[in-house]
């Protein structure tokens, strides 16, 4: 089969942490046929991290104003380059992603049966009830290829990455600081949550922070600045060049999160994470990710869990974090 496959096009979930949980899937799949030409279509705004793959694909966005099925068949029939499709895997599972298939003419058109999008789809398979995202892409390959991946476990292998100038000063020796990488989302969740980080910056001393934001950076840049830091230090870095993130990752002593498509992000590339959450709501499994997360559940009412592997460790205080946060990462 691998003979006959040339290029690949697979439209992926809407949503950017269900996105981030078909990587599974696009790895073995790039494995399975390491000669075939791979397209993934994604939703506006939502393949960012996607450039981390390590084998070359080709990404397109639809914009959020072509989600009609004809504005679909205009948006394909724009994508010039996506011709002679051999095989098209939908992820989505809707009568529109399976549309696009079909207006991209591909020999092969995969995925569950949801009501009308059977008639798109030519190896059409019933979908798994209450599966996660990444459970359910994986199965639909193992039932298209006949084969079963219940032993993957994908990683990527670390690179080096490219120097950030601006911030190379910072890591010089004879005796390069500590930092911590400190990933957030957006302004809005790490607003509400502003006391948190006023209590995590108090827990430390003489500590260099770097942070990272997905979304609305200068919000986020005014908004840290804001806080007292005590005796720390914090530095912004802006943008996700992969290169620059790489070498970041490859300097600092581990990363903080209250993001889990950064966690998802962490994990395949083995760096190690703490991640802040203050609700357990949707929490990826990472079913075939070789790594597993490490997850710190801050409840309303006060109280500290600790999620390790399999297990639920209550925690006393926010000095016990701190604590946690120093043995991980051999501050």
């Amino acid at each position: 089969m691998e003979n006959e496959v040339r290029k690949i096009v697979i439209k992926c979930p809407r949503e950017e942490l269900e996105v981030m949980n078909t990587l599974p899937f696009i790895v073995t799949l790039s494995e399975e046929f390491p000669k075939a030409e791979m397209t993934l279509i994604c939703e506006e705004g939502t393949s960012a991290l996607l450039c981390f793959l390590p084998f070359k694909v080709k990404i397109y966005e639809r914009p959020k104003h072509k989600q009609s099925l004809m504005e679909t068949h205009h948006y394909i029939a724009n994508l010039t380059d996506l011709y002679n499709i051999d095989l098209f895997f939908d992820l989505e599972n809707s009568l529109n992603s399976a549309f696009m298939g079909f207006n991209l003419r591909a020999k092969e058109r995969v995925g569950y049966i949801v009501s009308w999008n059977k008639f798109f789809l030519t190896k059409k398979f019933p979908i798994p009830l209450g599966a996660s995202e990444e459970r359910k892409s994986m199965k639909l390959l193992e039932s298209y290829l006949g084969k079963d991946f219940k032993d993957i476990k994908i990683s990527k292998y670390k690179e080096a990455g490219t120097q950030i100038d601006n911030i190379e000063k910072l890591f010089k020796e004879p005796e390069p600081p500590k930092f911590i990488l400190i990933m957030v989302d957006n302004f809005k969740n790490v607003s509400e949550n502003v006391d948190l980080w006023k209590n995590f910056f108090d827990h430390f001393q003489k500590q260099k922070f770097i942070i990272w934001s997905q979304q609305d950076e200068n919000a986020i840049s005014d908004l840290f600045a804001s806080i007292d830091l005590g005796h720390n230090e914090l530095f912004m870095q802006r943008g996700c060049q992969v290169k620059e993130m790489l070498y970041l990752f490859s300097k600092v002593k581990g990363v903080i999160t209250n993001n889990l498509i950064a966690e998802t992000l962490c994990l395949y590339l083995g760096i190690d994470a703490l991640t802040l959450l203050t609700e357990k709501d949707s929490w990826p499994h990472y079913e075939y990710f070789k790594f597993r997360p490490q997850r710190i559940l801050i409840k309303e009412d006060q109280s500290i869990e600790h999620y390790v592997y399999e297990e639920i460790r209550p925690l006393k205080d926010f000095n016990q974090i701190i604590d946690q946060i120093h043995f991980n990462f051999k501050l």
